[in-house]
């Protein structure tokens, strides 16, 4: 059998999160590697495979079909969740800007089903662990993966009431429990170098709240 593509460190992350499904789905797929993985390690025995760009999915076609995996997805062109034709027990939608995420799942958050969600978004977080926490949905992990010059947060969300502070929505109620993490503080060090040039942008508390932060993350790994 031809090997499998490579996963980068975000795609890899989120993979490790998807839990074994019968029928999982990812949302704005793109090239299809994710896909690919999920149905050729037997993680989702059957996958809706997505994106709003036809010329994107065919190239997903084309991998999967390399793989002998194409009969065992279903291909849909279309936009955010409305594409589901039967519920997913787990949904990755990965790649795109918070805002963007959270706009796909409260426009489809009818066809959730209390999935559990595997998310990556490269702007605007806050934004989205808000929209989880106002679905009614739990965030379960977090972790920061370092790809391709930049941090990325990969995150698991399951059905569930969690309210977080202004402080969690920031940086992640679950990061925020490993302050000794070095990549966490990695993450915090570059964060905050960008908010103190934005300060007027961003406002002085969220330089405040990173940088007292990042303080407690840099003495937890100094213990």
């Amino acid at each position: 059998m031809m090997r499998l593509p490579v996963l980068d460190e975000r795609l890899s992350a989120a993979a490790h999160m998807m839990p074994a499904c019968a029928y999982g789905a990812d949302i704005g797929a793109d090239h299809g590697r994710l896909s690919c993985y999920l149905l050729a390690n037997n993680i989702c025995e059957r996958m809706c495979v997505a994106d709003i760009s036809a010329p994107s999915l065919q190239k997903a076609k084309r991998l999967l079909a390399l793989h002998s995996l194409d009969n065992r997805a279903d291909f849909r062109v279309g936009d955010g969740l409305g594409v589901l034709e039967k519920p997913a027990q787990a949904i990755a939608v990965l790649g795109m800007g918070g805002w963007t995420v959270a706009k796909i799942l409260e426009k489809g958050s009818n066809k959730l089903f209390g999935a559990a969600l595997i998310l990556s978004a490269h702007t605007d977080l806050p934004v989205l662990r808000e929209t989880l926490m106002n679905l009614q949905y739990r965030i379960t992990q977090e972790q920061i993966v370092f790809c391709v010059g930049r941090f990325y947060t990969v995150m698991k969300a399951l059905p569930g009431k969690e309210a977080l502070d202004e402080k969690q929505l920031l940086l992640g109620p679950r990061l925020m429990e490993h302050p000794g993490d070095p990549v966490y503080r990695d993450f915090l060090r570059r964060k905050l170098a960008a908010a103190s040039c934005r300060r007027d942008a961003d406002g002085p508390n969220v330089t405040r709240i990173i940088k007292e932060e990042y303080e407690r993350a840099c003495d937890s790994g100094n213990g």
